[in-house]
């Protein structure tokens, strides 16, 4: 998620900056019959940092050093350590859905800061400041809790609600006491259909909601944190500075209205490159695995056969 992360708050339209010729004689009379001695070009719109995933890990690895990759890494651990102990510690069976999803609530809405913490650290400049320090305090919480709230409850419900129903009209029973004619593979591949077609449903909900919910915590970004990208702190003018009476952040309602179009493909292109990387890395080692696991029965099982 670090490119998307990135693409979600990127401003299409950056300030392109014009240089003025010092050499311009502003008193000069202008002679409608003296040649310009150089041609007008007018120069291409600068494209987006994130519109390719190669500008955009070069631009990172000029910016932040070739670990730049990583950035972030080590918030990410503490939060999927912190997230599985607040699951160790409140156990339920693996058919209790609406346990899990308000488990899972708890879980994101504690762990909120965390989150927060892990997208100021991806869309801001190298800081001195250990990654732990970056973890805001209760005020910052209140403001993104909810958001994160929201986002949970989107994903999730996706999720959760299409198993509760299956489990309502008994779609798992052949799975939880399969009949004698059914071999393991087949009960395995049903289970995995049953739960395929709502985790996908709950993945294609979870892109506008994770977008809502980067762009809200990047205008929670502290003042003295320059972004990494460029990126309209005010979201044009949506964000009022708490110093001046304002709420400080984003509304989830105009984190939404505020994606622009390129900003909202570029965010789905970076999603979909990423997701089809790890399935090629993942086909990759599952074919080394399978053709070791198929060299050591040729190996040893068909000599020993043999013998």
């Amino acid at each position: 998620m670090l490119i998307p992360t990135l693409a979600a708050i990127e401003d299409s339209n950056p300030d392109v900056y014009v240089r003025i010729d010092g050499n311009l004689d502003a008193n000069k009379p202008v002679d409608a019959n003296e040649p310009d001695t150089e041609p007008v070009i007018e120069a291409p719109p600068p494209m987006p940092i994130t519109s390719k995933l190669r500008t955009t890990i070069q631009h990172l690895r000029a910016r932040a050093g070739f670990l730049s990759r990583f950035r972030g890494l080590s918030m990410l651990v503490t939060y999927g350590l912190a997230q599985g102990l607040v699951f160790s510690m409140m156990p339920f069976s693996i058919n209790a859905f609406f346990s899990q999803f308000v488990v899972g609530m708890i879980c994101s809405v504690a762990l909120a800061n965390l989150q927060l913490a892990w997208v100021h650290i991806v869309i801001s400049e190298p800081s001195p400041k250990r990654f732990y320090q970056r973890i805001p305090g209760f005020d910052a919480w209140k403001k993104i809790a909810p958001v994160v709230a929201f986002e949970h409850a989107v994903t999730n419900a996706a999720y959760y609600i299409p198993l509760i129903l299956i489990s309502a009209c008994n779609g798992f029973k052949n799975i939880e006491n399969p009949s004698g004619g059914d071999s393991p593979a087949k009960t395995l591949a049903g289970a995995a259909t049953l739960v395929s077609l709502p985790a996908l449903l709950s993945f294609v909900v979870s892109i506008p909601a994770r977008a809502i919910f980067i762009r809200v915590a990047a205008s929670m970004l502290p003042e003295e944190d320059e972004s990494i990208v460029p990126f309209d702190r005010s979201f044009g003018g949506k964000v009022s500075p708490a110093i001046v009476g304002g709420s400080g952040k984003l509304s989830i309602m105009d984190a939404w209205k505020t994606f622009d179009r390129p900003a909202l493909v570029r965010f789905v292109k970076a999603i979909g490159k990423g997701f089809a990387i790890e399935v090629a890395v993942a086909a990759f080692f599952t074919t080394l695995l399978v053709a070791q696991v198929w060299a050591g029965a040729v190996t040893y099982g068909f000599a020993g056969n043999n013998a």
